[in-house]
């Protein structure tokens, strides 16, 4: 059984009851409901992994607007990073409804009378690709957050080398990871003091994790979360850029999507 939440939507209740127990074999949690008005209450939470919508709503309806309204919805509108599959139930035959259906958004297509072999399967391979698709994200997300740390990181380095009249150092791979653990924990008081200190104490022009001076653990500099960090330093490059986009994503080392969308979660822009 797959460790799943379904959630099916037809106003016909002969076919609700028939999938629903259909997909209670196979998903651990699988809800029917006849009415599509709920669909924004249902999936708010996020921790739906797949909606099975029927293409028409009401008797003698047979164009699929209601399901292609609804998967509009449901993918483009509700506000959710990474919105719940989407397999739509269409009438037999109607072929060119399902191709126009996942130019759409939607995930797959079943048509009735449906094989239930073929619908849990349909169902497993949507969940399974929306899964993959979270964990890219989740690990591009980690990896431009890092981007931005770094970057910040070798402003301070910068600065402090400016301020004590030091050429700019290099930093190793090693001497770095060292640093980001700073920044991972939320330790940026501790981590700009770790650099000036090292700055002065260090006549190194390459720096090694040896040569790594650490401030002690309660550091009285203040402290900031990443998400804070990530916020000053993206506002302090965009000013100093004069707002010039691609400007402060090189100096970030992120793209410009990913810098522009990190500034709307920010409010820098709108």
């Amino acid at each position: 059984m797959t460790n799943a939440k379904i959630i099916v939507i037809d106003d016909n209740a002969a076919v609700l009851k028939t999938m629903g127990m259909v997909l209670k074999g196979a998903f651990t949690k699988v809800v029917t409901v006849e009415d599509p008005q709920l669909i924004p209450a249902l999936i708010a939470a996020g921790d739906v992994d797949a909606v099975v919508l029927d293409m028409n709503f009401g008797a003698g309806k047979l164009d699929g607007k209601d399901g292609l309204f609804w998967l509009e919805r449901i993918k483009q509108r509700s506000g959710l990073e990474c919105p719940p599959a989407v397999v739509l139930i269409t009438a037999f035959g109607d072929v060119p409804l399902a191709v126009d259906s996942l130019k759409q958004g939607a995930d797959d297509f079943v048509q009735k009378p449906w094989n239930n072999e073929r619908l849990i399967q349909t169902l497993t391979a949507a969940i399974e690709k929306r899964r993959a698709a979270m964990a890219r994200k989740t690990e591009e997300k980690a990896t431009d957050d890092m981007s931005v740390a770094r970057s910040y990181i070798r402003s301070l380095v910068k600065r402090y080398a400016s301020t004590y009249f030091r050429p700019e150092p290099e930093v190793t791979d090693e001497a770095m990871a060292l640093l980001l653990a700073m920044a991972i924990d939320g330790e940026f008081g501790r981590l700009e003091e770790t650099i000036e200190r090292t700055m002065l104490l260090s006549p190194c022009t390459v720096w090694t994790a040896e040569v790594i001076v650490p401030a002690e653990k309660d550091s009285k500099r203040s402290t900031l979360t990443l998400e804070e960090m990530e916020l000053q330093f993206i506002r302090t490059a965009w000013d100093d850029s004069d707002h010039n986009l691609t400007s402060v994503a090189q100096r970030l080392g992120v793209s410009r999507q990913t810098l522009y969308n990190k500034m709307k979660k920010h409010g820098i822009i709108h």
